[in-house]
């Protein structure tokens, strides 16, 4: 049969896969190969809401179309949530739940800016903030961070202008692990609230902070200019449900609203009625600290045992389950030492890393790890093979 040769919209021809998603899928099959690459926690998701998905399975409703921005119980809660613990008012009209944040991300782009307006990105960032901006005709301003790897406000200032309509913002950060501090995020919310520009603030790792610091939404700082996103992927370990959502004051949220149900009718209707019978339980409060003092112990490993290999710094990292070193070899002598680094650490130890060529491009001497992926045995196996293999 002859090739028939397609055309590809031309929003496409500048894309390229997903790195982090090519290192995922080099890895699968591969006999004891590490994977430290793709952002997906490997501990058990709590009991209490494996037992709310049992509950609903002969629940007719959870079965069924639900209202596009999602059941109202689950909005509900998530309301109840950023007042107890954030001290901030939303209605329930300010809540869309998606099938997943990347959906909801790919929604708010669209729905926020015209072909041809602005967007800026944070630089090292995660790798959808430039992708999908670029998919819908923007024009995306990267800002390096500084070496600190906090949002430089100063840059960002610089790079507003009257075409400007949305500044993207993660913390806890992925890959860098940075929490941003209170001044940084007041800062950016003096932008916002000067230019009349959109925040959109990724917190989906909010409850993954260590060493004692709270984690502070953005939208405490800019609430009628913030759009934060959030996900029970990372909060409860269940990525493969494919269930997030998105909160702000009720003006912010309708263009999101708006375009919702024509990308998802509704999110998966089992997943939600589960998720509001879990969400506020004692169940859920104890696996949240589970989960961050077993994230903030990986974090310890991390830094322990790949700080003993010759050439390598790990910055300080505060939040998320992301480690993001910095390569100091000769050895590397390429543009891009990261991308050589991962590279070598692959054929030759078995380990799956993702260069930070992946989340910008101002800082290709480093590489991330993903210490949520893997338990403390194999954060050490990794770091050993190494050292045994690569260096």
């Amino acid at each position: 049969m002859a090739r028939m040769d397609f055309k590809q919209a031309k929003m496409l021809d500048e894309i390229q896969p997903s790195g982090i998603r090519k290192m995922f899928a080099r890895a699968q099959g591969l006999e004891g190969v590490i994977s430290l690459g793709i952002g997906a926690p490997d501990v058990q998701p709590p009991e209490g809401l494996i037992e709310a998905v049992k509950n609903n399975l002969s629940n007719p409703r959870a079965h069924s179309y639900t209202l596009n921005s999602g059941i109202i119980p689950l909005r509900e809660k998530i309301v109840n949530q950023y007042s107890d613990v954030y001290n901030l008012d939303f209605s329930t009209n300010g809540v869309v739940v998606g099938a997943g944040g990347t959906q909801l991300m790919f929604g708010a782009f669209f729905a926020y800016s015209n072909p041809g307006e602005n967007m800026i990105v944070p630089d090292p960032g995660f790798v959808y903030y430039p992708t999908i901006p670029a998919m819908a005709g923007n024009v995306v301003k990267s800002v390096p961070m500084t070496d600190k790897f906090q949002l430089d406000v100063d840059k960002i200032n610089e790079s507003v202008n009257d075409r400007t309509r949305m500044i993207i913002i993660n913390s806890p950060g992925n890959p860098s692990g940075t929490i941003q501090t209170d001044e940084v995020l007041k800062g950016i919310a003096d932008i916002a609230i000067d230019n009349n520009i959109v925040v959109f603030s990724d917190e989906v790792y909010e409850f993954m902070a260590f060493d004692g610091i709270k984690h502070t939404p953005m939208a405490k700082f800019a609430p009628e200019h913030t759009l934060t996103l959030n996900s029970f992927s990372k909060t409860y370990c269940v990525p493969g449900w494919r269930l997030g959502y998105a909160v702000g004051s009720d003006d912010i949220i309708k263009p999101l609203a708006k375009i919702h149900p024509y990308m998802v009718a509704n999110p998966p209707s089992l997943w939600q009625y589960a998720v509001a019978d879990f969400m506020g339980s004692d169940g859920e409060m104890e696996f949240r600290k589970t989960l961050r003092d077993t994230m903030e112990s990986r974090r310890n490993v991390t830094v322990r045992e790949f700080g003993k290999i010759p050439g390598i710094t790990i910055p300080d990292i505060h939040g998320s389950f992301y480690a993001f070193p910095r390569i100091d070899s000769e050895k590397y002598s390429s543009d891009n030492p990261g991308e050589e680094f991962v590279e070598e650490a692959f054929d030759k130890a078995k380990v799956v890393m993702v260069p930070a060529s992946e989340f910008g491009s101002a800082w290709n001497n480093h590489f991330r790890i993903s210490f949520g992926s893997a338990n403390e045995e194999k954060l050490k196996e990794s770091a050993q093979r190494i050292i045994e293999n690569v260096n």
